[in-house]
């Protein structure tokens, strides 16, 4: 009798553990989504640092070899590096396995999938990156650079979509106070951004550009979630306040990565995209009220998709 009860135990198990996941499918979302986040910055760390070039064009490994003893720091930020995003890779397959299970045939799936397929376009030009773009003179090639960062990117706003949209069909998302919330507490965003901008207030070392970056990235978050949002309320018009905004993010980006050479009039480009950021966020923060208005027709349109 007991063995019969401890086999039917054991049998449930993986339901049961199935059933946590499926339970805490958003939690698990939010995980992938700050890990990724992460990921981005010690990348942008890592180039800032000039490391993903120390590692004698060899890849995975560094400089022959799998283990950090040995190396030098430059070397071991690489390394460290490779770990991570290797660790935060079988996380978004695994989320996307997850969202696909819970939340089968919608749109939450279908972006967790679309960063999991991303993957290995991501890792064949970080591969490209640090081994045949380190061989020609001056360091990295800026068109192999070029497509690492955009698949980078386009892997955190997939992950942004998939928990904006797994926290709708949890029956939350473009309630009138959290739209407010957003586009009021974004506000700070560029500001900070703007306190470690390049040669403003502090030099631009690697530790500081990663800063500028964080903030910059966190910038996107909320504007890509202000805009589905608007997107789910039927309201297009304040949803282009946040495209705005996220379009002039992502370029500030792009001309602060190490792709260009950054001269006074770039920096100053820089600036501007900055000033765009903050306006967005002040006409999306006044649009917060017409968006509480028609967030119910949102919420059904959603739990419908």
């Amino acid at each position: 009798m007991e063995t019969s009860t401890s086999g039917r135990s054991l049998a449930a198990l993986p339901r049961r553990v199935g059933g946590f996941f499926v339970r805490h499918a958003r939690g698990f979302a939010a995980l992938t989504l700050v890990v990724t986040s992460l990921l981005v910055l010690l990348g942008e760390y890592t180039a800032a640092a000039g490391a993903g070039a120390t590692c004698n064009n060899t890849y995975p490994g560094c400089a022959g070899q799998f283990s950090p003893v040995g190396l030098s720091i430059p070397q071991f930020i690489e390394w460290f590096h490779r770990l991570v995003a290797m660790s935060v890779g079988y996380v978004i397959v695994g989320n996307a396995v997850l969202l696909w299970w819970a939340h089968r045939g919608t749109r939450v799936s279908r972006s967790a999938w679309l960063a999991a397929l991303l993957l290995p376009v991501q890792v064949a030009f970080g591969a490209l990156t640090v081994t045949v773009a380190g061989l020609v003179p001056g360091g990295y090639a800026p068109p192999t650079q070029l497509v690492h960062l955009t698949t980078a990117l386009a892997i955190f706003v997939a992950l942004v979509a998939a928990l904006v949209w797994v926290d709708a069909e949890r029956g939350r998302g473009a309630t009138a106070s959290r739209f407010r919330y957003a586009a009021v507490g974004g506000l700070a965003l560029p500001v900070l951004q703007a306190v470690f901008a390049r040669d403003l207030l502090f030099t631009f070392w690697p530790s500081v550009q990663t800063a500028y970056h964080l903030f910059g990235l966190v910038g996107l978050a909320v504007l890509l979630a202000l805009v589905l949002w608007a997107l789910d309320a039927g309201e297009a018009g304040i949803a282009a306040y946040g495209a705005l905004g996220a379009c002039a993010t992502l370029a500030n980006t792009y001309l602060v990565a190490g792709l260009f050479l950054v001269t006074a009039r770039v920096e100053a480009v820089t600036y501007v995209l900055l000033v765009v950021q903050f306006c967005a966020f002040v006409l999306l923060a006044r649009a917060a009220k017409n968006v509480s208005a028609s967030a119910g027709g949102g919420r059904a349109t959603r739990r419908r998709a």
